[in-house]
């Protein structure tokens, strides 16, 4: 699942602030909720300004400027807005420029297609509720849930993952590995927490899991498993290629490269 680190500050809800922009936005009421109350405190200036010297121009754009903030939260990821929001500081050293400047980038060229965002498709409370069952333990609820969920945003990087969370802990691996792919296909990055991640200890034992990662976090076809004369000689080259790149010995381009190859 989707975790937060712990931390002695609030968590930010989305939907807070969402509500904040469109009924006080015009004073910077998200801005304060968000980030405290100077971040707010210049548009709350501002309005007062415009109060005081009769400047309703200056109201009307305060006020479409606090929409759109409103509209933009609104149309965020959960993990996005929890990655801006939500994070937790701590005393390592601040990055330089050119590495956030690196990292901003990185997120922008894995960025998936724009989508409906949960807060319309109304697959948020069911994720909501799917974690909560999921903590408890209940995965069947939680399925039930996630799978509400589904129907309702079927390109959720977040989605996908809770499902391949949740199929992994009652051992359904191809359905597990399924959802996995899908979560990879709709924008979910973090390789480090597929092979650290708990809830997916069982997906990772399974004999198919290097196989499925060396092949882009996709399950190999039938197709594929046939060219290989039906020894394993195919999954056995994966495996092996995947190996190296983990452990150095291959770059990214030269591990796309040979896999091309063994694929034909």
């Amino acid at each position: 699942m989707f975790e937060l680190a712990t931390s002695s500050v609030p968590m930010k809800n989305r939907f807070v602030a969402v509500f904040f922009a469109f009924f006080g936005g015009v004073v910077g009421l998200h801005k304060m909720y968000l980030r405290g109350w100077n971040a707010g405190s210049g548009r709350l200036v501002f309005f007062f300004l415009a109060i005081f010297l009769r400047w309703p121009v200056v109201l009307v754009i305060l006020t479409v400027i606090a929409i759109l903030e409103g509209i933009l939260m609104a149309t965020m990821d959960q993990e996005t807005f929890d990655q801006k929001y939500n994070s937790v500081e701590t005393a390592a050293p601040r990055s330089t420029r050119a590495e956030r400047h690196q990292k901003r980038a990185q997120r922008r060229s894995t960025r998936s297609a724009p989508r409906p965002a949960a807060i319309f498709s109304g697959a948020g409370k069911f994720i909501k509720n799917g974690m909560k069952k999921f903590r408890n333990y209940d995965l069947k609820g939680a399925l039930a849930d996630f799978l509400q969920a589904e129907e309702r945003d079927p390109r959720s990087a977040t989605v996908h993952f809770n499902l391949a969370c949740t199929y992994s802990m009652m051992e359904n691996a191809e359905k597990g590995f399924h959802h996995l792919s899908l979560a990879m296909t709709h924008g979910f990055r973090d390789e480090e927490k597929i092979q650290t991640h708990d809830s997916l200890a069982f997906l990772r034992i399974q004999p198919d899991f290097r196989a499925f990662v060396a092949n882009g976090y996709k399950p190999l076809t039938e197709h594929q498993a046939l060219e290989s004369g039906g020894d394993g000689n195919l999954l056995e080259e994966l495996r092996k290629l995947s190996e190296q790149r983990e452990q150095g010995m291959l770059t990214s381009e030269e591990f796309d490269m040979r896999k091309r190859n063994l694929f034909g």
